[in-house]
């Protein structure tokens, strides 16, 4: 009984006080505060340094609240954290905290801006202030992918960035808090003048935030070796994950082909000069065959990224972007059997690209490929090894499929970005510089295809005197002309003019649709248009004549409707919850595919998450990056004998959901063939085998998410820099570098610790908590003192 008392009494005056531990009064002492929802900003590497934020070492970075309105000069003698509302956090913030306060500094927390403050004021109100933290010359000038620009490389085209996402942060760690009530108490408790309670006490903060070391480049992170054993230890991963593409109409014939099977009834008999089994007595072969049909690449970017990149909504960017593709598919497939595309003279090819914020990831590994890539005969294989008619790989260098390269000749690009706002009620743009013939004619088709509620106008960017060249925004096209060296043209269409949107800012954590601001009316119009200059093209017969194709194009493609069902569910999925159901059926389906195909336990990868995330994240096993089984073992790319040895030999590939959604809604809108929508039911890939209404020899059809046997038209590819390969015959993981390839930034992000967090806590110094101890002490001695006479009293009084 007197222990329990004693106990009730040491909680109460709060003990822990004694070793400076956390005693937090309300409200820092609960879970949400020990460990605060945050989102970071993060350090990466790149090919000539680094960027992002992170503490200067493995230890805890530490110090009391300071709320810093810009206006006062912070503490310049003693440790602090910074306390910044978000429409306050800038480049020009940033540095002058650095500057002022040195290594005093111990880390910012950036305040979600959603709730009211003192003066009664919304904070929200700020915002329209708030600066995009993407470079100026997004992807250009001063930036590590200006060497794979084109054109005028300084254009400003985000007139409202400060570059912030560029600045090497290292020693001071920055999160965002993401939810509004935290915020609210950590901005009460830092404005307060009265921090310093009776007792000396403060609410601190606590930064476990390392990133790696300082002066470290992407080139030394991934060759890193141990220096105790010499062993191969790489520190980071590459960026990138997967894109996705698809033919509209019937593939054309293989370029990677496999010669007649000859049945030579022995092992040796079945095997290639390097000793390889092949199955199915089948030699591989690898064809120089162009395609007799240019491809139109219809493409655009399905990520961006932000300062915090578990907080990249890209609502402008990736997900209107990913939206007006999937619905121009939708109307293609909607408006044109196979055996209409087919006849055309040109073919559509739609590519979903990866990585684009960082360096045009993935469409420069897509366009290098269809253009350069081969595939030394001795590594080209079955994807599954035991299955004579699956598609066919390549070991080394990597490729989980070959298909790309029976696109053979490429028109050019028409590229599709941000026109989920517009600058001008009414009006979309296209930009082309005129000096091409398929791009004017792009161009002229779109300028000559207005729906109802938009017409296309020619973008007022022009060279601005630097340089005389053509300021092409950074898209698909732009990767296609740098890898050419302007060989190619085409046309970007957006909802900007001569300048990107203000609000809500580029490459930024603020990049959101909550507001009401994206319209589903420029998005249906940006679908229409792309789906009927993108047919137009396809139509024309080399004599460029725009207004005859135009008005083919829109005689048989039917507008869309911003009310159109699909459209609204697709929008919901990639601007609001990015685990829908939508999404995850078609993901699902694809997952069940693909381990009906291979055998691999693929499933359904990670989701956008809610709200939707588009950061690329790192290339690995769980997003993207291809790999090879070999008997027992599993590689990133193989050019070894055994492959095929035995029958669980293949390749496999686990895509984040998206991209497996996107696969399997492109198979499901462009893959109908001439079934009017009645073919064969399905659960799974293998029950689709032999469709008669896929039409061609190198067709093959796959199940789609309504359970119906469609022809498939889509594809994976790996979304990963150009001078970054898998190394052979090793986990994956582990990567090999070109360093002929000095124009790539090769974006990479450090291994973290499993602990990197932040914590607040309301912290007491010694003396107080002695003196607390000791009058509780006090207490207990003279509660003891005054029982026991009491307890005396009465057993005289013969009561106790």
């Amino acid at each position: 009984m007197k222990f329990h008392l004693l106990a009730s009494l040491f909680a109460a005056v709060g003990v822990s006080g004694l070793d400076k531990t956390t005693s937090m009064d309300k409200p820092f002492q609960s879970s949400t505060f020990k460990h605060l929802k945050h989102s970071a900003c993060v350090g990466l590497y790149n090919r000539n340094g680094r960027s992002g934020c992170g503490t200067t070492d493995r230890e805890i970075q530490s110090g009391p609240l300071y709320y810093y309105n810009g206006a006062e000069s912070p503490p310049v003698e003693t440790a602090y954290v910074a306390v910044l509302e978000e429409y306050k956090f800038s480049a020009k913030i940033v540095t002058s905290l650095m500057g002022q306060s040195g290594s005093y500094l111990q880390g910012i927390l950036v305040l979600n801006g959603t709730v009211t403050d003192n003066s009664g004021d919304s904070t929200s109100a700020n915002m329209n202030g708030v600066v995009s933290p993407g470079s100026v010359y997004p992807l250009g000038s001063g930036t590590p992918s200006e060497n794979i620009g084109y054109g005028n490389t300084e254009y400003p085209w985000n007139g409202n960035g400060d570059g912030m996402n560029q600045y090497d942060l290292y020693g001071v760690p920055i999160v965002y808090v993401n939810d509004e009530e935290p915020s609210q108490f950590i901005r009460q408790a830092s404005q307060s003048q009265e921090q310093e309670s009776e007792m000396g006490s403060k609410i601190m903060s606590n930064f476990n935030y390392y990133m790696g070391p300082d002066g470290i480049t992407s080139t030394e992170c991934l060759t890193w070796k141990d220096s105790h054993n010499d062993k191969w230890n790489p520190k980071c991963l590459p960026l990138g994950g997967a894109s996705v593409w698809g033919f509209a109409g019937s593939p054309p014939p293989q370029q990677v082909f496999k010669s007649a099977a000859v049945d030579q009834g022995d092992d040796a008999a079945n095997a290639d000069g390097n000793g390889r089994k092949l199955k199915n007595n089948a030699n591989i072969q690898y064809n120089v065959y162009e395609s007799q049909k240019p491809a139109i690449i219809v493409g655009t970017s399905i990520d961006s990224t932000s300062m915090f990149h578990d907080l990249v909504p890209g609502t402008n960017e990736g997900a209107t972007n990913t939206l007006t593709m999937l619905m121009a598919a939708y109307l293609i497939g909607q408006s044109v059997n196979d055996e209409a595309l087919d006849a055309l003279s040109n073919r559509i090819v739609f590519g979903f690209f990866e990585g684009e914020a960082y360096g045009y990831i993935g469409s420069r590994n897509f366009l290098n490929d269809v253009l350069n890539f081969s595939c030394d005969s001795n590594y080209l294989v079955n994807s599954v090894s035991n299955d004579a008619n699956s598609e066919l790989a390549c070991l080394y260098p990597m490729r989980p499929n070959m298909k790309f390269k029976d696109i053979g000749e490429i028109a050019g690009v028409l590229a599709v970005d941000q026109v989920g706002i517009n600058m001008e009620e009414g009006l979309l743009y296209v930009h082309n510089d005129g000096g091409g013939d398929f791009g004017s004619f792009l161009a002229n088709v779109l300028k000559s295809s207005g729906t109802s509620y938009h017409t296309v106008a020619s973008s007022e960017a022009q060279n601005n005197n630097n340089g005389g060249d053509y300021p092409y925004p950074p898209t698909p096209l732009t990767a296609l002309q740098s890898i050419s060296g302007g060989g190619y043209s085409g046309a970007v269409l957006t909802g900007y003019d001569y300048v990107f949107p203000k609000r809500p800012p580029y490459q930024s954590h603020l990049n959101w649709g909550n507001g009401g601001e994206i319209s589903l009316k420029s998005i249906a119009s940006a679908a229409t248009l792309m789906a009927r200059t993108a047919l137009a093209a396809a139509y024309d017969d080399g004599s460029f004549d725009y207004e005859t194709a135009a008005n083919y194009a829109a005689n048989t493609v039917a507008e869309l409707s911003p009310d159109n069902t699909i459209l609204k569910q697709l929008y919901g999925c990639l601007v609001h919850n990015g685990d829908c159901r939508m999404l995850n059926k078609h993901a699902n389906q694809d997952a069940k595919n693909e381990r009906s195909r291979s055998s691999f336990e693929i499933g359904t990868g990670a989701s956008l998450g809610t709200p939707p995330n588009y950061y690329v994240g790192v290339y690995s096993p769980e997003n993207g990056q291809p790999f090879v089984r070999v008997g027992n073992q599993v590689y990133g790319a193989y050019n070894g004998a055994d492959y095929g040895a035995k029958d669980s030999d293949a390749v496999g590939m686990q895509p984040r959901m998206l991209q497996q959604a996107i696969r399997n809604i492109l198979n499901d809108f462009l893959g109908r063939g001439q079934t009017d929508g009645n073919g064969r039911s399905c659960s799974k890939e293998s029950d689709c085998a032999n469709i008669e209404y896929c039409l061609t020899d190198s067709d093959s059809a796959t199940c789609s998410a309504k359970g119906v046997c469609v022809c498939k038209r889509a594809y994976f590819h790996t979304a990963l820099d150009t001078s970054i390969t898998a190394a052979v015959n090793t986990d994956p993981g582990f990567f090999s570098l070109d360093y002929d390839d000095e124009q790539s930034p090769i974006w990479t992000e450090p291994f973290w610790s499993s602990t990197v967090g932040v914590k607040m806590y309301r912290d007491t110094p010694i003396g107080p908590g002695y003196l607390v101890l000791g009058a509780g002490l006090l207490s207990v001695l003279i509660a003891l003192s005054f029982t026991g006479k009491v307890k005396s009293g009465l057993q005289k009084e013969k009561v106790y």
